[in-house]
Order: C-alpha cells, then sequence, then structure tokens
C-alpha cells in the first residue's frame, strides 16, 4: 500500500490538472470568466492544500494521532465554494445560500473541534456537525432545487452536481467513524487513501462535470440569473460579478 506522502502528492497532481480546465476556460470564455475562477479556486486551493501537507507541513499530533489541519483549512475553503457555485445555478435567494454556507463551515468547524477532543465532548462535536450536516443537505436537496426553474439547462446540471456532492460528502463522516477518531477500524494509511479519492471526486469530478456542461451558464446569462432576493427573485438580481438585472 501507498504512503501517505505518496497518496498525498497523488492527490496534488489530479487536483492540479483539474484546475487547468476552468483556468483556460477564463481566457477562451471571459463572459463567465468569474463562474469558472469559482470552480479554479475549489481544485487550486485543495491542490496547494495537498503540496503544503505532503511537504510535511500543516499537521499536529493529538493523542499520539496526527491530525492534518492543513485538510480542514482546505475543506473550510473549498465546501463554501461549491455551494456557492451551486446556488449560483439554482439562484436560491441571498439569505438561503448564506444559510447553506453557513451550515457548511459549522460543519466543518465541529468536525475539527471532534477531532481535536476526546470521550464525551468528541461525541458532542461529532453530533452537532452531524446536524449541522443534515441541514445543509436538507438545503441542498430541498430548498436550492425549489428555487431553481424546473426542466432548465441550468436546473439539469445543478441537479447533476448536487447529487454528486450530496453522495460523496455523505461519506466523509462514515470515513470518520471508522478512522482512529471513531471505532478505529480504518489505520491510517488506508483512511488518507479512501479521503484522497473523495476529496478528488468531489472535487476535480465537480469542477470537470460543470465545465463540460458549461452551457449551463450561457441560460444564466441569458435570463440575468443572480442571487437574487428571498422576497422576490425577479427583481434586485445580483449576479456574480456584481452586475444588475438593471444592466
Amino acid at each position: 500500500m501507498l504512503s501517505l506522502g505518496t497518496w498525498l502528492w497523488v492527490g496534488a497532481a489530479g487536483l492540479f490538472l483539474a484546475t487547468l480546465m476552468p483556468l483556460s476556460r477564463m481566457v477562451t470564455d471571459p463572459r463567465h470568466r468569474a463562474y469558472y475562477a469559482v470552480l479554479a479556486s475549489v481544485t487550486g486551493i485543495a491542490s496547494a492544500a495537498y503540496v503544503v501537507m505532503a511537504l510535511g507541513f500543516g499537521s499536529i499530533v493529538v493523542g499520539g494521532d496526527e491530525l492534518l489541519v492543513v485538510r480542514y483549512l482546505d475543506w473550510l475553503f473549498t465546501t463554501p465554494l461549491l455551494v456557492l457555485y451551486l446556488g449560483l445555478l439554482c439562484r436560491p435567494g441571498r439569505r438561503v445560500l448564506a444559510g447553506a454556507i453557513v451550515a457548511d463551515v459549522v460543519v466543518i468547524a465541529t468536525g475539527v473541534a471532534a477531532d481535536l477532543l476526546s470521550g464525551v465532548a468528541a461525541a458532542a462535536a461529532f453530533i452537532v456537525s452531524t446536524a449541522a450536516f443534515g441541514a445543509l443537505l436538507y438545503m441542498l436537496v430541498r430548498t436550492l432545487p425549489a428555487r431553481a426553474t424546473t426542466g432548465s439547462v441550468s436546473s439539469v446540471t445543478f441537479t447533476k452536481l448536487r447529487n454528486l456532492t450530496v453522495v460523496l460528502w455523505s461519506l466523509y463522516p462514515v470515513v470518520w467513524l471508522l478512522t482512529a477518531s471513531g471505532l478505529g477500524l480504518l489505520n491510517p494509511a488506508t483512511e488518507n487513501m479512501v479521503v484522497v479519492y473523495l476529496d478528488f471526486i468531489s472535487k476535480a469530478g465537480f469542477v470537470l462535470i460543470a465545465v463540460h456542461h458549461s452551457h449551463a451558464l450561457d441560460a444564466i446569462a441569458d435570463d440575468e440569473i443572480g442571487l437574487g432576493d428571498d422576497e422576490d427573485h425577479d427583481d434586485s438580481d445580483v449576479t456574480i460579478d456584481g452586475g444588475t438585472g438593471a444592466d
């Protein structure tokens, strides 16, 4: 089985390669440059985090086990960007999107706490993280789709990306339960192999699918879809690059 360092370099290389496609689209398709920038940031940040970890930085020892703090920082920045991109495809309203992003941040923060703490405190942090994750999933599965235009190109793309995200993100708590922080059924090498795989598919897979279905961005631009207001989605629309429906 490959060593931890090898898996980290594999993750760094794969995520870097996935970054090249949205970067190239930023040059060839300037009308949607800001959207591609969000996608490139996801895999770019993740790739940089993996390089830092592969070089042996960004980790602390907790209870005799190594905790890769940089990995959590990676998730703290990249997962809200994934939620943001999903929101841009279905225009849920500022407060709804903000609520989904806040729930995502709570999931990551309490996940870190669960790893840093032990005993009852760790279990409590895990429960809070799970509850926040449940709220996030509800918003991704029920609330955001309700704001999308059924049958539209952007709605179809949103559904594909949302399903990929929900399925893969649901596996992370399972992996945590099986690691040393939980039941201790996975050794560190296997844990990192699984996490690298999940990170690559959930981020690089998301980005590649989003770029492949970039025609959805044309529909968004044509309909002047932005984040919108919660009360009235036809007024005061705000696009990702700061434009308004009046432009």
